[in-house]
């Protein structure tokens, strides 16, 4: 079905008592931060962000409740916004950012109405596809970084987040797992920001980015195990779910790093000011990039 009612949910319920839970957590957490001075925590970049998914989660969660076409319009406003971003970063043409946007606005919808093999097949012909613009410009001097970094571009953003609609469309209980994996996400970040800012020494990464800890690293795995734990009524039977929360950790901090090497490459501190408290839409968008094949690859081994 490319729509649903997501008030036909089974579980519509019971996640919006653990959203808002959280959400009332959180904030009580922020308040006492700055011992209850308002004006302090309306300065606050963290209440700032907690605004920012006070939006975010409600408009995810109603999105994928109502359908694999939702989905798919959701990724490809999602791919278009980081092609966008991604073709600051990596200084491309104007041909070339308008060849990746154009692609993420199709490759998401295609991902919703063609077999899945032939999206395999179209992952594998990615730099064939990339080398189109460059062929044609006749690009001698340019060409071969050209061709390298719209290939990634192809893949880092239309294809991974095609496949949001290939989960939604293919997976039973899609819906339950897009929901987890969205929340694991999220507390992934919360959990590496919290135990970075308390017990961060070490540094993980110094020279991709010297703020991530190795302690930061333990609180990304505690609050992905968090949040797949809270909502693991709504992840489909058969999925391991220790291996989720795992994927979930690992995808997040390798997502996390990965957008960091674009950005330090680009020497810019955010990808963009798309979102308040955080910067561009790749700055949150990272982590789900890298996550989403891992949990589809997971599915497949386990199918």
């Amino acid at each position: 079905m490319p729509l649903s009612n997501p008030l036909a949910y089974p579980l519509l319920a019971p996640l919006g008592v653990t959203l808002a839970s959280l959400f009332a957590g959180s904030l009580v957490a922020l308040l006492l931060s700055v011992r209850g001075r308002w004006r302090a925590l309306q300065a606050s970049v963290l209440f700032t962000r907690w605004r920012t998914w006070l939006v975010v989660a409600p408009v995810y969660s109603v999105v994928i409740l109502a359908g694999p076409l939702p989905v798919a319009l959701l990724a490809i406003g999602l791919a278009v916004q980081g092609a966008r971003e991604y073709a600051r970063l990596a200084d491309l043409p104007p041909t070339d950012r308008l060849f990746l946007v154009t692609a993420s606005a199709l490759v998401p919808l295609a991902c919703l109405v063609l077999p899945t093999r032939l999206l395999g097949l179209y992952a594998l012909l990615t730099p064939v596809v990339a080398s189109v613009p460059v062929l044609l410009a006749g690009d001698v001097e340019r060409g071969l970084r050209r061709v390298g970094r719209l290939t990634f571009g192809l893949w880092y953003l239309p294809i991974l987040l095609g496949l949001l609609p290939v989960l939604a469309r293919d997976s039973h209980g899609g819906p339950g797992l897009l929901l987890a994996l969205g929340l694991g996400v999220a507390l992934s970040d919360v959990g590496a920001f919290a135990f970075g800012r308390l017990f961060g020494r070490r540094a993980l990464a110094p020279r991709l980015s010297p703020s991530k800890t190795w302690a930061g690293a333990l609180g990304n795995l505690v609050g992905a195990s968090l949040g797949v734990a809270l909502l693991v009524e709504h992840v489909p039977s058969g999925v391991p779910i220790v291996a989720l929360a795992l994927l979930i950790a690992f995808g997040a901090i390798w997502g996390d790093l990965l957008e960091s090497l674009l950005k330090r490459s680009a020497q810019v501190k955010d990808s963009g000011a798309w979102l308040p408290g955080f910067g561009g839409l790749l700055d949150r968008l990272d982590s789900l990039l890298i996550v989403l094949p891992l949990v589809y690859a997971l599915l497949e081994a386990t199918r």
